[in-house]
């Protein structure tokens, strides 16, 4: 078959408007019709439990207005780390105003961090190590009505370390950014191409979006490695060989690059229903589970549509996020999240477990089956605006979800220690009956257990006058007097001072 390359800006090489299929949620892609736009909406506002857009505001942060997270299931303390999501709403009428961004919870659904986007959408925050160290990584562009982006490093400190951005002319995908042990990332593509569709039902001069892999050298932008669907995944192994609202076909729409245990790539593509394991220096498919030509016998349980985020582990089962759903406008259908046993001599894949939520939840995009410490996984519904965490014994014991049009791309559970630069942030406001009340907080501090309020006659003279315990973002404290300037140290369990405020007066 001959296909010819469209030059990279010709036709917007995410010809189809970011992961929700061949377009963006105002038509819904090749998921849905564009007139379900709303109904996708209306339900994903139901299933939060209204329709009025929310918020959690600060006195001392008024600039950061994180989505509020309700607690369903109290978190159990089986496994450590704090919660890593990047939430966004879809497009409404009236769009939406609740802020996306970063956004790292604890077990209470308390923010610990969160950096707000206004032109851009943030997706897939986690955490990661880059040159031996922990580092944050998420992608950053246009979902909605526009095509790219790029990944984005950042520090303890979060700070901007490095940005990652596709070679060869290309633009990079939301999908997935993978550091390896080399200091590389393996990052997703979509390109359009112009080739032949009529042995499909398609046009002579079709428009194709087949997914490339690329591996980036990240101190270098230099790319290592680069791998086509196309040269390897045949159309007909699709099962979405349709015209998106775009006018092009999403035949293979790549969702999750995994690194397997012998150093080969597994390859999730959700319109394969298939996870294609590839060799990583020539690129040839050397199996492939589920979908038309799978290679494997899939045991009872195991058959899995439209599925996300594909991991093998140290014991050698396979996780996966099977959305099941295809289509905004289905109900009913159980996503879940899968443990599959792959014996590769005898070609056989058997159910080790499946992981299901108390309530049907039909998730027809996104989602993700992270493996914690104990071998539970924390899994993140995808449209369905919620995350858990299970236990290996299919017990739930982490349930919460989103309060309003907020949902997360992935959601994980990881460790992390930040320690911002920047001072923490005090306000005051006068109190009842004389008293002065002092808010504090410091964005992205993991580490504060007290906050220590100090008060004096000047600004160069303060002195310690109380310590609270930290509750939740930010801390409210009530003095009994009115003294003339206040600041606030965070402090940690020890009592060691981790950074304090610029002094105010009241």
């Amino acid at each position: 078959m001959l296909t010819t390359p469209v030059r990279p800006g010709a036709h917007g090489q995410l010809s189809r408007r970011g992961f929700l299929g061949a377009a963006g949620l105002a038509a819904v892609g090749a998921l849905a019709p564009r007139a379900s736009a709303s109904a996708v909406v209306d339900r994903l506002l139901l299933a939060a439990g209204g329709d009025t857009p929310a918020a959690l505001t600060f006195v001392s942060r008024p600039d950061l207005l994180p989505p509020p997270v309700s607690i369903l299931v109290p978190d159990a303390g089986k496994t450590k780390g704090h919660i890593l999501l990047a939430p966004f709403s879809f497009p409404t009428k009236p769009p939406s105003t609740e802020a996306s961004g970063p956004l790292i919870v604890d077990r209470t659904g308390q923010p610990l961090w969160f950096k707000p986007r206004t032109n851009v959408t943030a997706i897939d925050l986690r955490v990661q190590r880059y040159r031996g160290e922990p580092v944050l990584t998420w992608w950053e562009g246009t979902v909605f009505n526009g095509y790219g982006g790029t990944f984005v490093i950042a520090d303890a400190s979060y700070r901007e370390i490095a940005r990652v951005r596709a070679g060869n002319g290309y633009k990079a995908d939301l999908h997935e950014i993978l550091i390896t042990s080399r200091n590389t990332a393996l990052i997703s593509i979509y390109n359009e191409i112009r080739t032949d569709l009529s042995r499909v039902g398609g046009a002579v001069d079709g428009r194709l979006v087949e997914g490339i892999i690329q591996e980036i050298d990240i101190p270098s932008g230099r790319v290592v490695f680069e791998w086509h669907s196309l040269d390897h995944v045949a159309l007909e192994e699709s099962s979405k060989l349709g015209l998106t609202p775009d006018g092009n076909v999403d035949y293979f729409h790549l969702n999750s690059i995994g690194v397997d245990n012998d150093g080969h790539l597994l390859v999730s593509a959700r319109h394969a229903s298939a996870v294609y394991k590839v060799h990583r220096r020539t690129g040839r498919v050397i199996w492939r589970l589920g979908g038309t030509k799978s290679d494997f016998t899939l045991g009872p349980g195991v058959p899995f549509g439209f599925q996300h985020d594909a991991r093998r582990h140290s014991d050698g089962t396979l996780t996966i996020f099977d959305n099941t759903a295809s289509l905004p406008t289905q109900t009913g259908i159980a996503s879940r999240a899968l443990r599959i046993r792959l014996d590769t001599a005898a070609r056989t894949a058997t159910l080790a477990r499946d992981y299901r939520a108390p309530d049907v939840r039909t998730s027809w995009a996104m989602g993700n089956a992270q493996q914690v410490a104990d071998g539970g996984l924390f899994v993140g519904w995808g449209t369905f605006p919620g995350f858990s965490e299970i236990g290996p014994d299919g017990a739930l014991r982490f349930d919460a979800r989103f309060v309003g049009t907020s949902v997360t791309y992935r959601a994980r559970r990881e460790p992390w220690v930040g320690r911002p630069t920047t001072r923490p942030a005090i306000a005051t406001r006068p109190g009842r009956d004389g008293t002065t009340l002092v808010y504090a907080s410091w964005n992205g501090a993991t580490e504060v257990a007290r906050w220590q309020v100090r008060a004096g006659s000047s600004a160069t003279d303060l002195q310690p006058l109380r310590t609270v315990t930290r509750r939740g973002f930010e801390t409210s404290i009530t003095l009994q007097a009115t003294p003339r300037f206040v600041a606030v140290a965070a402090l940690d369990r020890q009592g060691s001072v981790l950074g304090l405020s610029r002094p105010v007066r009241v």
